[in-house]
């Protein structure tokens, strides 16, 4: 992965700047300043291109999210190179550089999107090797959250595994490919309900990382496991939230 990080940042975020930094300086990074959701206009909210309502997010931070997340995939086009997205609330493991290039050089040479990290409140659902059936694991969040400091120091080789569905998207690679598919399945963005297992209720398309999900089944999208990025996915400090 020769290319740093892409952090996505409210530049009055100061604050999530410096805590990145703290605890991934072990990573090559480099801001990526987010559209902030509280200073889009109307036009830019109601623009057909990008969201058709009625849509059921929970804040304005949530369309400046999806159109941040959108802006990198239109770079990863343009520059015709994958490129790395990261949250600013992810906690990197110190061996991130050589899993993840471990974890790339596995996938097949058409892939589309590889995660690093998901959310541990919600489900991590794998495309079983027969196609037919997927497998669902569950996690314990508040044990992640006590112990992030070993999971920054965890060496347990990761592999690439087929992704079905989950929730949360600390941080991913995208390639050019994926990123046209992924823009393509996910813009405009409408409101539609996804059925998750195990937690067997529907989740509305309340954000960018409900669009994505709903996208990997049918594209060539895999996981890292164990995970190579982490979040403590605390809700009262989310930037998409407020």
């Amino acid at each position: 992965m020769n290319s740093p990080v892409k952090v996505i940042n409210l530049r009055r975020s100061g604050d999530r700047r410096e805590s990145f930094s703290r605890n991934n300086a072990h990573v090559a990074h480099e801001f990526f300043e987010a559209v902030d959701g509280k200073a889009l206009s109307d036009a830019q909210i109601e623009d057909p291109r990008h969201f058709i309502h009625p849509l059921p997010f929970p804040s304005l931070g949530a369309y400046g999210c999806a159109l941040s997340h959108l802006r990198l995939w239109e770079e990863a086009i343009a520059l015709d190179r994958p490129v790395t997205v990261s949250e600013d609330d992810a906690v990197f493991r110190l061996d991130f550089a050589r899993e993840s290039a471990a974890v790339l050089a596995r996938l097949p040479e058409d892939w589309d999107f590889v995660l690093w990290g998901w959310n541990f409140d919600s489900i991590l659902s794998l495309m079983s090797t027969a196609g037919f059936s997927p497998a669902v694991m569950v996690f314990d969040q508040d044990l992640l959250r006590e112990n992030m400091e070993g999971f920054r120091t965890s060496t347990t080789p990761a592999v690439p595994l087929g992704l079905d569905r989950c929730g949360g998207i600390p941080a991913y690679t995208i390639s050019p490919k994926g990123a046209r598919k992924f823009r393509a399945e996910c813009f405009p963005m409408k409101h539609f309900e996804m059925f998750f297992p195990v937690l067997n209720r529907n989740i509305p398309n309340a954000g960018i990382d409900i669009a994505m999900a709903r996208t990997y089944s049918v594209t060539k999208s895999f996981v890292a496991f164990p995970p190579l990025v982490a979040t403590k996915n605390e809700q009262r400090l989310s930037t998409i939230q407020a």
